[in-house]
């Protein structure tokens, strides 16, 4: 099931990956946020559309920053290394700037330029930390259609399972 289009997130979103990659990065963060909220939303996404925008946004937030970790990934193998200063001493380097006209790349030695992308890129479990961060900052508090909360892990209430149609399997 699709929550959200390519549509949505370029026009109501205002996203900047590019539309030939969105679409795959759009369902991994489908895929991320039903495991997280127990696949609630295939039979019950919110109908009040305050919260399905929230749904929306927060799925379109974990593609970008999906995006971003895979981005920095690709091309941390040429962006990073060593420069040896004057002194002899060795540092690590992290690209600052690239210039295209004479070809000049800027590259900062203090080994200290660190963001959120590049520690997930670097630890698998940084980058599950910042997805559930992702997803339960913008999720939290946010009922499906039945009224149990999105991030509830508990047994589905039985209440509201009896409003659910259709649920063969889930349950």
């Amino acid at each position: 099931m699709q929550y959200v289009d390519y549509n949505y997130y370029a026009t109501e979103y205002s996203g900047k990956v590019p539309e030939d990659d969105i679409t795959r990065y759009l369902r991994k963060a489908e895929r991320k946020v039903d495991y997280i909220t127990s696949r609630k939303l295939q039979f019950a996404f919110p109908e009040d559309e305050n919260d399905a925008a929230a749904v929306k946004d927060t799925i379109c937030e974990l593609a970008e920053f999906m995006y971003r970790v895979d981005l920095y990934a690709n091309s941390a193998m040429d962006s990073t290394g060593v420069v040896t200063q004057e002194d002899g001493t060795v540092k690590g380097k992290v690209v600052t700037s690239i210039s295209s006209g004479s070809e000049s790349i800027s590259y900062s030695a203090s080994g200290s330029a660190s963001t959120s992308v590049m520690e997930a890129a670097k630890d698998k479990k940084v980058a599950e930390s910042a997805i559930y961060s992702i997803v339960s900052t913008g999720l939290g508090g946010i009922p499906d259609n039945n009224g149990v909360n999105l991030l509830f892990a508990g047994e589905y209430p039985r209440a509201a399972r009896n409003k659910c149609k259709n649920l063969e399997g889930i349950f």
